[in-house]
């Protein structure tokens, strides 16, 4: 069960709501094979109410379980690749940057698959809590690096550490950064993560300990980048993207995102039809899925917008997120058949209780403070829905 500090849903651990349980499956580094994807749908099928809803660190959640599903699950979830340890179920939280591999940009693939081996490797680091946060970053900063616990970022051929989102003062090759973050994670544990708090910048010392035990002291903070892709297909040559200027992409990737970051069965079939083969699909913030895909960009485009899916910053929905709203049990309203983009806020996330869950990092948060009020960024007061404006 969720100890005090550490209440996210795993596979194994099953969180309780009004829709019945809910279940989180991470996929680090936001990375899902074909037949991955495929199982995903299977299991929110057969054993939850058939959605997948994305989360702000490119995982995925079931929901709508019952109870006694977590055996089960956990089973077929391990079956798929899904789960390498039942005890690391909710340690795996790494993001990394969505676009790398693509168009030039340096790969990260095999580094993430090497930090997940070294943690599921690792018995003490079960402990860590589900709000932990590993980012690995290809140089564009678009792996929310400034809000990890611990980052690698690739700089040519070595690799800077982060320390509770500032710089260590480190730059080393691969194998050595992985050490490097396994030994500050062990370290982080062994000071009271898990146990008293849930983030290293949280200990009394801000994280200095845990820099010192790989070697390393707190420097300056990381600048916050943005994380969230613009959506469409990506090809332009110098295009902007999570802060730093990409090479030429292919025309063939495409960013799509699922309205309020749940994504029907049909539409997961549908993305994963079109994923090229030997290529992943990449989950990011604000429901954002990277498709490497083997059609014509207007045919993708036409293909994803009919199913419902966004495909341009111009859709209504392209800057709005929202939580699970009256499927929570902590929920006070029901934002999610009221979530809009609001004049002033091009980026908004509804939250149906102070928490805030699933909010990404660049968004405005709007907070219910009854069935029809919110608490607005900038208005004192909470104020009625229907003098929010914005679309109706």
């Amino acid at each position: 069960m969720p100890t005090t500090v550490d209440a996210c849903p795993g596979v194994v651990t099953l969180h309780p709501a009004r829709d019945g349980h809910v279940a989180r499956i991470r996929l680090p580094g936001g990375y899902v094979s074909g037949r991955q994807w495929t199982a995903l749908a299977g299991l929110a099928g057969e054993f939850g109410d058939g959605d997948l809803n994305l989360t702000a660190r490119g995982n995925v959640q079931l929901r709508g379980l019952p109870p006694a599903a977590a055996a089960a699950l956990a089973r077929r979830a391990a079956r798929a690749g899904l789960l390498p340890s039942g005890a690391h179920d909710r340690s795996r939280n790494i993001t990394a940057s969505p676009l790398a591999g693509l168009g030039g940009r340096p790969p990260l693939r095999r580094l993430v698959r090497a930090l997940d081996a070294a943690i599921v490797a690792d018995p003490g680091l079960a402990a860590l809590p589900g709000r932990f946060l590993f980012a690995v970053d290809d140089g564009s900063g678009s792996a929310a690096l400034a809000a990890s616990d611990i980052g690698l970022r690739r700089a040519g051929q070595q690799v800077e550490v982060i320390i509770a989102g500032r710089l260590a003062g480190l730059r080393l090759p691969v194998p050595a950064a992985v050490q490097a973050a396994v030994t500050a994670a062990q370290a982080a544990v062994a000071r009271g993560i898990g146990a008293l708090v849930t983030r290293i910048a949280d200990l009394a010392d801000g994280g200095a300990g845990v820099a010192a035990a790989i070697g390393g002291s707190l420097g300056d903070q990381v600048a916050a980048t943005d994380a969230r892709l613009p959506l469409g297909p990506i090809g332009a040559a110098g295009s902007t993207v999570g802060g730093a200027r990409g090479g030429c992409l292919p025309e063939t990737v495409l960013v799509a995102a699922a309205p309020l970051g749940r994504l029907s069965r049909g539409q997961a079939t549908l993305i994963g039809g079109l994923l090229r083969a030997g290529e992943v699909l990449r989950l990011g913030t604000a429901g954002r899925v990277v498709i490497p895909h083997a059609l014509t960009p207007a045919a993708a485009v036409a293909s994803l917008a009919g199913s419902g899916l966004l495909t341009s910053d111009s859709d209504e929905l392209a800057g709005v997120t929202a939580c699970s709203g009256t499927a929570c049990l902590r929920a006070v309203a029901d934002v999610r058949a009221l979530a809009r983009p609001l004049p002033g806020l091009p980026r908004t996330h509804w939250a149906a209780c102070p928490r805030g869950c699933g909010r990404p990092p660049d968004a405005d948060l709007v907070v219910a403070a009854g069935p029809d009020s919110f608490l607005v960024p900038g208005q004192p007061t909470a104020l009625p829905v229907a003098l929010l404006g914005g679309a109706s």
